[in-house]
C-alpha cells in the first residue's frame, strides 16, 4: 500500500504579490461587500442623493480591507455611520424599519471582519476555531439586535401604547443586560 500526498494547492497569484492567505482574504472580502452593501442600502433609504459620499465610502473600504489596522477601519466604521444618520430619515413605514435593521446587521459585519483581519498578519490565516468564535459572537450581537429595533420599531409605530420614555428606558436596559452578559462571557485566556 502506499500513502499518496495530496499536492498543496497554491495560493492564486494575487494573494502572493499581496501577500495574503485565502482566509485573510476572504474576510477582507467580506468587509468590502458588506461595506459596499450597507452604502447600497443607505442610498436605498435616503432622502437625498448623495452619490459622491457613497463613492467616498466605497473607496474607504477598500483602503480599510487593504490596511485593517489603520485608521482607515474606524473611519470606515464611523463614515458608514455618519452616512446613514446623516441621509436616512427617522423610519416611517415598515420598509424603512427594515432596512435600519439591515444596516445595523451589515454595520456589525464590517466593524467584526475589520477587527479580524487586523488581529492577525496579513500572511497568517484565520484559525477555524477563531473564525467560528467570531461568528458565533457576531451571530448573538445581531439576535441582541432584534428586541432593541423591535421595542424601536413599537415605539416608533405607536403600535404599543404607553409612555416611550419606558420604551427608551427598556432600551437602555436591554443594553446594560447586553453589557453585562458580555463581560461575564469574555475569554479568560491571556
Amino acid at each position: 500500500m502506499s500513502v499518496t500526498s495530496r499536492p498543496v494547492r497554491e495560493s492564486p497569484r494575487i494573494l502572493r504579490v499581496l501577500g495574503l492567505s485565502p482566509s485573510q482574504a476572504a474576510v477582507r472580502l467580506l468587509l468590502v461587500v458588506a461595506s459596499v452593501a450597507l452604502v447600497a442600502v443607505t442610498l436605498l433609504a435616503a432622502t437625498d442623493d448623495l452619490l459622491a459620499g457613497a463613492v467616498v465610502l466605497v473607496a474607504l473600504s477598500g483602503w480599510a480591507a487593504w490596511r485593517p489596522e489603520s485608521p482607515a477601519a474606524g473611519l470606515l466604521v464611523v463614515g458608514l455611520t455618519l452616512g446613514w444618520v446623516g441621509t436616512v430619515p427617522v423610519p416611517d413605514s415598515t420598509r424603512a424599519w427594515v432596512l435600519l435593521l439591515a444596516a445595523a446587521w451589515l454595520l456589525v459585519v464590517v466593524h467584526l471582519c475589520a477587527a479580524l483581519a487586523a488581529s492577525l498578519p496579513p500572511g497568517a490565516s484565520v484559525p477555524s476555531a477563531s473564525l467560528r468564535r467570531w461568528a458565533r459572537r457576531g451571530v448573538v450581537v445581531m439576535a441582541a439586535t432584534v428586541p432593541v429595533w423591535a421595542l424601536a420599531y413599537g415605539a416608533g409605530r405607536q403600535v404599543v401604547p404607553g409612555d416611550v420614555s419606558l420604551t427608551y428606558a427598556a432600551i437602555a436596559g436591554a443594553a446594560v443586560l447586553a453589557l453585562a452578559v458580555w463581560l461575564l462571557s469574555r475569554d479568560r485566556s491571556p
